[in-house]
């Protein structure tokens, strides 16, 4: 009982203030803070609350929260699917693959070495359905560091990452999907 009421009564203080979540939502945030969003919102239930109140109070009103009101749906972090999943055939890639699950989307992995760099790697990826996702950005310690359409099909590939921990977004109708990779050395 006293954990919940200090829950109740100090969870903002490690959450970003609504005018963030809401520039969040509209695209209106700097570059180096989406990322650090994304990653509140998938732990915090209590940012999904307030996004929700926010959603009910704002109802069919034009105002600064119209678009708060799908961004609890519209944003998710891809899982490890389980190995039950049958893989995608991603143009003849069979080992080594890690297929992620977010919502009816599926998004396979996989990581093979550069053909130039030392300890150099190149990420392969594809999306089903192939519409899913039309534009994917590589994100590296809250950075961009790369931007990339998909093909007609839903593939798409990284060259030249070096060993460390990297973020996907992919974004397609309105939505984002988040996932993390670790490229080994």
């Amino acid at each position: 009982m006293i954990d919940d009421l200090l829950t109740a009564v100090f969870y903002r203080l490690s959450c970003p203030a609504p005018e963030t979540l809401a520039d969040y939502c509209t695209r209106q945030l700097p570059p180096g803070q989406r990322l650090v969003v994304a990653r509140h919102l998938r732990d915090c239930p209590h940012c999904a609350r307030e996004l929700e109140m926010y959603a009910a109070a704002d109802g069919e009103a034009e105002g600064p929260f119209d678009r708060l009101r799908d961004l609890v749906s519209r944003v998710s972090w891809a899982t490890l699917a389980l190995a039950s999943l049958s893989p995608l055939a991603l143009r003849g890639i069979s080992a080594g693959q890690q297929v992620y699950q977010a919502g009816d989307t599926r998004i396979v992995l996989e990581l093979r070495p550069a053909t130039t760099g030392y300890h150099r790697w190149r990420l392969l990826g594809g999306v089903e359905p192939s519409g899913a996702a039309t534009e994917i950005e590589l994100w590296q310690e809250s950075q961009v560091r790369a931007s990339i359409r998909t093909d007609d099909e839903g593939y798409f590939s990284f060259d030249r990452l070096k060993p460390g921990v990297y973020s996907l977004c992919l974004r397609g109708d309105g939505t984002e999907t988040w996932l993390e990779v670790t490229v080994a050395g």
